[in-house]
Parts: structure tokens; C-alpha cells; sequence
């Protein structure tokens, strides 16, 4: 045991070992860096240069990074607005959400996809609408497919409007002449004017002083269940908040079904026969027979006129 031990080969291990023993109560301390400042000196002080030039490049960095993510996509073209004054008078301005043109008749707006907003008049009024004759009896004033009683579809717009006016005064709302939708039964970007007595509407298409009658609508989801236009009915007797089951009384004779309309919902819908032309349709409740009926409409106008 006298002997000095051997590495894993069996030779004594070499004066110089790479890792120098620890001898217990001997702590290693860290050896000074020599400097001018001699072996009192404290630590090297860092240059401040160095530190400032080493923020510096930090921060260009960042900005490029961030310069990078902020910037536009190269296919993204800048958004421009062109106005252009045409020898009539009208003036049209376009730029990179849509455009707007604006002539005697009124102004159209466009947005992005080329889809027609809205329609006025250049100055944002409403057209008035001229009391036209006497007041119409209410009895006189039957629902069929082709109108209201003396009111027939395909008549001038000016002229019924007046007729009602004259009848129920003025109205509770009036949309002027807009762009439609569809929803009120015209086709899409058929130039209509809404106008409203209690929960009664009237559309007519065309443009101010040229206008014909083209669909009415009588729901009472559209209030005014205290005007007299609530009093209205077919030429069968069918009226508003009447009940389903008078409905089927009073249209025996008739096709009833219900389906449900994408934008009015559960609709009843009157025709001549089993897949014959459509007469009248409208909002109901439910198709129990306690369940009431809502609303009276004529069939839809697009392609009709």
C-alpha cells in the first residue's frame, strides 16, 4: 500500500496533473489582472465608447426588425383619389375604398366590391309626395295580387303616393329613392323609394317624377297597429291578427302552405292550385291554427316590372 497509485493504464500518475489537488483549508482565490493601477488596483473599468457603439447596434437592429414587420406588402397598391368633372356636369370621384358619382339626378355611392349603397337626391332631401284627389274609403281598399283596390300596380308612383297621402296623411317614414337589396321583393339594384303608413308600405321603383307602383306590404311588425291601415284587407276578408285558422276558412278553395323565408322567417303562401302562381304570402305566428297572421304582402316585384 506503500505505493503511489496508477491511472486506469498502470503508471503513476505525472508530477503535473491537469487538475491540481484541493487541500482542505486552502481557499483559491481569484488571481488580480495586472494594470497600471498595481496590485491595489480595483477591476478594469469597461470603456464606455465600446458600450455606447454596443447599444447603438442593438437598437439598429430592432428598428430594421420592426421596420420589416410594420411595412406594407409590396403588392398592396397606395390608395389614390382621381375627381374628374364631365362636360354634363357631373362629377365623379373614385380612390381605393370605391367612388361616388354625383349628376343632376342625385349621387350613388359604390364601396370596394362595386356594390351600390345608397341613392339621393344632391341635396339629401326626401321628394315630397302631393295630396292627389279625395280620401278612398277603407272598404274600397281590398289586398288582391294585382293592388289596393283603385290602386293598381303598374300605376305612377306619384299619383298613388298622392292618393294615400290625401287618404291617410302624411306618412310615418319615407325612404326617399335608394339603391335596393332585394329585401322588399325588387331585384337587386332596382332603383326603390319605401314609403310607410303605420304597417302599411308601398314600394315604388324608378326615380323622382318617373316612378311606378310596384309591391305593398302591410306587417304589423312595422308598428302603427293603431293607424287606420290596419283595417285593410284582402278581397277574400282576410285581415291582419286574424287567426291561421280563419285564414284556411276563408282560402278553402285555395293552395295554403307555409314555408319559411330566408329574410321574413315562417310565411304562409296563397296560390291558384298545388305549384300555381303565387297570389298572396305574409308573416305568420306558427302554423297552429290559434297562431295569427302577421302581415299580407303582394308577390314580388323583380322581373315583374
Amino acid at each position: 500500500m506503500d505505493q503511489p497509485p496508477r491511472n486506469t493504464r498502470g503508471a503513476e500518475p505525472p508530477d503535473d496533473e491537469p487538475f491540481p489537488r484541493f487541500e482542505p483549508g486552502q481557499a483559491r482565490r481569484p488571481s488580480r489582472m495586472s494594470g497600471g493601477g498595481g496590485a491595489g488596483a480595483g477591476p478594469a473599468q469597461a470603456n464606455p465608447w465600446l458600450i455606447g457603439l454596443a447599444v447603438a447596434v442593438v437598437l439598429g437592429a430592432v428598428s430594421i426588425i420592426a421596420f420589416g414587420f410594420l411595412s406594407p406588402d409590396d403588392n398592396t397598391a397606395a390608395s389614390t383619389t382621381t375627381s374628374t368633372t364631365s362636360p354634363d356636369g357631373s362629377t365623379s370621384t373614385s380612390g381605393g375604398e370605391g367612388s361616388t358619382t354625383t349628376d343632376g339626378e342625385g349621387s350613388t355611392t359604390t364601396d370596394g366590391s362595386g356594390t351600390v349603397a345608397t341613392t339621393s337626391l344632391p341635396d339629401g332631401s326626401t321628394p315630397p309626395i302631393t295630396p292627389v284627389g279625395e280620401a278612398i274609403p277603407i272598404a274600397q281598399l281590398r289586398m288582391t295580387t294585382d293592388g289596393i283596390g283603385p290602386l293598381a300596380l303598374g300605376d305612377d308612383g306619384d299619383e298613388v303616393l298622392g292618393k294615400l297621402a290625401a287618404t291617410f296623411g302624411d306618412p310615418t317614414q319615407d325612404t326617399g329613392f335608394i339603391v335596393g337589396s332585394g329585401s322588399w321583393g325588387e331585384c337587386a339594384g332596382d332603383t326603390i323609394r319605401v314609403v310607410q303608413w303605420g304597417p302599411l308600405n308601398i314600394v315604388v321603383k324608378g326615380e323622382p317624377g318617373d316612378s311606378q307602383f310596384v309591391s305593398y306590404r302591410l306587417d304589423l311588425r312595422y308598428g302603427g297597429i293603431t293607424s287606420p291601415t290596419t283595417d285593410i284587407q284582402t278581397q277574400s276578408g282576410l285581415r291582419v291578427s286574424d287567426t291561421v285558422a280563419q285564414m284556411k276558412e276563408i282560402y278553402a278553395g285555395l293552395s295554403l302552405e307555409f314555408v319559411v323565408d330566408p329574410d321574413v322567417g315562417l310565411v304562409f303562401e296563397l296560390s291558384d292550385g298545388l305549384g300555381g302562381d303565387l297570389l298572396l304570402w305574409g308573416p305568420v305566428e306558427s302554423q297552429d291554427d290559434e297562431a295569427l297572421v302577421t302581415g299580407i304582402y303582394s308577390p314580388d316585384s323583380c322581373g315583374e316590372f
